[in-house]
This record gives C-alpha cells, sequence and structure tokens, in this order.
C-alpha cells in the first residue's frame, strides 16, 4: 500500500457527476451527468469523451447490461430503465419513446428520486431513493430488481441512499445512508438476495466519498478504522468512486461541480463492478 499517489483530473468540468462505472468489456468509464441528463463515456487508451443525453431525468446512475450489447440501466427520476445507445463511441440522444421502463416506485412521494444504484453479482440491480426537499425525512428506501423485473422494497425510512459494495465472498453488503453519517454492513445471501440486518478493494476495505471534504477515506470495515485519506482534492464535492484501469488500480472519482479525477499509485487493486442482467421487457412494473 503506498501513499505514494498521482492525482489529475481526466475530463472537462461536470455539472453534477455521479455513479462511476468501469467495464472491463470496454475499458472505459461510465459515470452520469445528473442534471444534464446525460451518460457520459471515457475511454482512457483513446482519451475520448461521449456522451449520451437522456430525455427526461435527472439521470443518477447507469449499469450496462450483460446479455444486451451497448445497452445500459439507468435511473429517471423514479424510475429504473433500459436505453441502448447505438455507438456509445459517438455522442447520442434518446428521448421518452426511446427507452424501456423497468420500474417504477413510490408514485405517492413525487418528491423522491432514485439515487446511487449497483448490482450484485447476480446481476440484481440494487437502487436506493432520496427526497428532493430542503429539509429530507425519512422517505427514501433500498430496493432490489430481480431478473424477471419483480422489485422489491428491502429497506425503508433511510434519509438518502448512497452507496454499495459487497464483500468478495458475498457474504456482506455495505451500503451509505448518507445524512445519517452510516456505513450499515448487512448479512447477504447472494442465492437469494436477502440481507439481514461504496466501492471496495481486493483486501476487504472500502473507499468512501466524503462530499464537502474533497476527500476519500480508505475504511477497514471491521474496525472502523480509517486506515488514509486521498485529498485534499481542489473539487470538495467528491460523489462517488469507482475502481478502473486495466489492471483495476486506478481509482475514478466524481465530484459534483468539478472534472472526474484519476488516482494512481495507490498500490491496492479494486474488483470490477457486476453487469445486469434484468429482463429487457415491453411494459413495466410498479410498486
Amino acid at each position: 500500500m503506498s501513499n505514494d499517489y498521482e492525482v489529475e483530473p481526466v475530463t472537462d468540468i461536470i455539472n453534477f457527476g455521479e455513479g462511476p462505472h468501469w467495464s472491463v468489456d470496454d475499458q472505459a468509464l461510465y459515470f452520469v451527468d445528473m442534471y444534464e441528463q446525460l451518460v457520459r463515456r471515457y475511454h482512457p487508451t483513446t482519451d475520448t469523451h461521449t456522451k449520451l443525453h437522456i430525455e427526461g431525468g435527472p439521470i443518477t446512475l447507469v449499469v450496462p447490461h450483460k446479455n444486451e450489447k451497448n445497452t445500459f440501466v439507468v435511473s429517471i427520476g423514479r424510475n429504473l430503465a433500459a436505453v441502448t445507445w447505438p455507438d456509445p463511441n459517438q455522442d447520442f440522444s434518446v428521448t421518452a419513446d426511446d427507452y424501456k421502463v423497468l420500474a417504477t416506485v413510490e408514485q405517492d412521494l413525487p418528491d423522491n428520486r432514485f439515487n446511487d444504484g449497483k448490482c450484485d453479482a447476480n446481476g440484481r440491480m440494487w437502487a436506493g431513493t432520496m427526497s428532493q426537499e430542503e429539509d429530507p425525512d425519512h422517505h427514501g428506501s433500498l430496493y432490489r430488481l430481480d431478473g424477471d423485473r419483480t422489485i422489491t422494497k428491502m429497506v425503508d425510512k433511510l434519509t438518502l441512499s448512497n452507496g454499495m459494495a459487497w464483500t468478495e465472498d458475498n457474504t456482506t453488503m455495505y451500503h451509505i445512508d448518507t445524512n445519517e453519517y452510516k456505513v450499515n454492513a448487512f448479512t447477504f445471501d447472494l442465492t437469494t438476495g436477502t440481507i439481514n440486518g461504496m466501492t471496495i478493494d481486493t483486501d476487504g476495505n472500502l473507499w468512501v466519498a466524503g462530499f464537502g471534504s474533497g476527500t476519500i477515506f480508505n475504511i477497514e470495515p471491521s474496525s472502523g478504522k480509517v486506515l488514509r485519506k486521498v485529498g485534499e482534492l481542489p473539487s470538495s464535492e467528491t460523489t462517488s468512486v469507482s475502481w478502473g484501469g486495466p489492471d483495476l488500480d486506478h481509482l475514478f472519482i466524481t465530484t459534483g461541480a468539478g472534472p472526474v479525477y484519476r488516482v494512481t499509485g495507490l498500490g491496492v487493486k479494486g474488483r470490477p463492478g457486476a453487469s445486469c442482467t434484468v429482463e429487457l421487457p415491453d411494459v413495466a412494473t410498479t410498486q
């Protein structure tokens, strides 16, 4: 583990970056520019940047679909949807007629929207909601979208559902409730997708973005000890992190009102994010 690391911006200024996901197949970083309703792609080898504009919004997460080339699961407000980007090497725009809504939640909470989301090792989508009210109460929830498009509320009474990560053996799931300043650990059953009771590196330690501090915290889950910090970055609104690069030893950091940063020389590696395997329907399911 090295403290002699380097930080460099790899994009221009982003309105509000979130949801980074490294695609091993593409060797590219996908992330969202939330309020611009964009999925953005950065390909380090060619140093190219492209974007997909999606009508609706805000767009808060993006995960590639495992079985459908150039198809991604995204959030659009309170919807989870599948959208096809015909050629990610080119800019493109889609309207509401072009994407398929997979599930809709919380129709009784019009001020809510999806926030962060990731897939587990079996390709189920986990995504959480938050209230957009100025003083949000505990109106957020965490949902699981199964392969057959069944959506289930797994945790409720959250303030702001945020980052997720799983241990290498898939027996523990970590989940952040931002406004409670908590990283919750749940016993996780990969087969059934049940839980009881962020990104992660190959040593089993968490890497958590501290919004407002311009700092990434490397935390040992068993003790809660902060092992080290990456910061302070020029952009204080660090929003999320993802491991990437050919050897998964580059840490990409999204920010609000700043660029995406790449950190090298940390001396540790991460694991690739899982892709989604949900069926692609012609109609939506609702909860």
